[in-house]
């Protein structure tokens, strides 16, 4: 059932980023001749017909696509899309047409291409506003050992699974416990100091030594927590600012990464959906934040300046706007079209590699 609601939101996360370049383009006057709402690949069951848009649910269960029409080099209309029209017949092509995609302004041409990206990071604010203002989220009021790192806190006594109460006098628990615990023991630097933790129900006072730079040698998890929503001006802000801050951080992973500064390993569509399952089963505050974190990364991932994404069409229409003369849009095509090649490939042996062989094997 998880892995099940996995799909589907993953699935309508991408949904939301094909409505995105839809609704730009539509609303910037191009012509939309077919949005299959879910699935890719052959059409299996046509929905209808809609202000020139055949909506249509395809063969292969996941993602969505749309087809705007003179984005690619001859591109035609594959369904009549003037008044009256029926399903399946092709009219007359005219290659003025100023609705076709090549035709239109280069403002209109870069909103339709940023609508999907844009789409997504507007999802996960309105998913991190709800879920701050009605689900609300989780605060530590206790800090937990889950490891003891150190040796001389070993020998002191100290357990995983120990709550931490009191150091060097100083209770440590309630709101900012974590900022508590590092401003104490930062004052503390390699002394020795008495330590209250709960074990098993039971107080136990124990002598700890601190490391010369002030660290226990732990580490820690959140204990007692309390759920709190927050009121609408905090949600909002910081809804917003979250996708901002959470796309920073895994720009600058991903250099690192790439320079290899840090070690990481690249997930695919099987171990996405794992992923995002494995929230699913640890409640809906976890599934909702996941969820909110994959349409950010999906908004990223096609901002990024590759060919066949979003971002590499982006450039040829920064270069024709900086240029003021459009690439030929065959070589576009065929560069979009070895990317994609390569994307898919790189898809396929990431999800072999990683997410199906080292799930079987270890």
């Amino acid at each position: 059932m998880a892995t099940l609601l996995a799909i589907v939101a993953l699935s309508l996360l991408i949904i939301v980023h094909e409505f995105g370049h839809y609704i730009c383009a539509v609303a910037t006057g191009m012509k939309v001749d077919r949005f299959s709402v879910f699935g890719i690949g052959p059409v299996i069951a046509r929905l209808g017909v809609w202000r020139g848009t055949e909506f249509v649910i395809s063969a292969i269960p996941f993602g969505a696509y749309v087809h705007i029409v003179g984005m690619e080099a001859d591109d035609a209309p594959s369904i009549a899309v003037a008044e009256g029209g029926r399903p399946g017949e092709v009219p007359d092509h005219d290659p003025n047409d100023p609705s076709l995609y090549r035709n239109r302004p280069i403002w209109a041409r870069m909103l339709a291409i940023l609508g999907g990206p844009l789409a997504n990071y507007l999802t996960a604010m309105v998913l991190g506003f709800v879920a701050l203002t009605m689900i609300g989220n989780e605060v530590p009021l206790s800090m937990r050992v889950d490891a003891v790192i150190e040796p001389a806190a070993q020998t002191a006594g100290l357990l995983p699974g120990d709550e931490l109460l009191k150091i060097a006098g100083d209770d440590v628990t309630g709101r900012g416990t974590q900022d508590k615990i590092l401003a104490t023991t930062g004052a503390h630097k390699g002394e020795t100091v008495a330590t209250v933790v709960r074990r098993d129900g039971q107080e136990v006072a124990l002598d700890l030594p601190l490391t010369a730079e002030g660290k226990i040698g732990i580490q820690m998890s959140p204990g007692d927590v309390t759920r709190e929503t927050h009121p609408a001006g905090v949600a909002a802000k910081t809804a917003v600012l979250f996708p901002i801050k959470f796309s920073a951080f895994q720009l600058d992973a991903l250099g690192k990464w790439v320079t290899g500064r840090i070690e990481g390993k690249m997930s695919g569509p099987v171990g996405i959906v794992r992923e995002i399952a494995k929230s699913a089963e640890r409640g809906i505050e976890a599934f909702v934040e996941i969820a909110i974190k994959m349409s950010t990364l999906l908004g990223l991932f096609n901002l990024l300046p590759l060919p066949a994404l979003d971002g590499g069409r982006f450039v040829f229409l920064l270069w024709e706007g900086i240029t003021r003369r459009r690439v030929t849009p065959r070589i576009e095509e065929t560069v979009h079209g070895i990317g994609m090649l390569a994307l898919l490939g790189l898809i396929l042996w990431v999800t072999i590699r990683n997410d199906l062989f080292s799930h079987l094997f270890g």
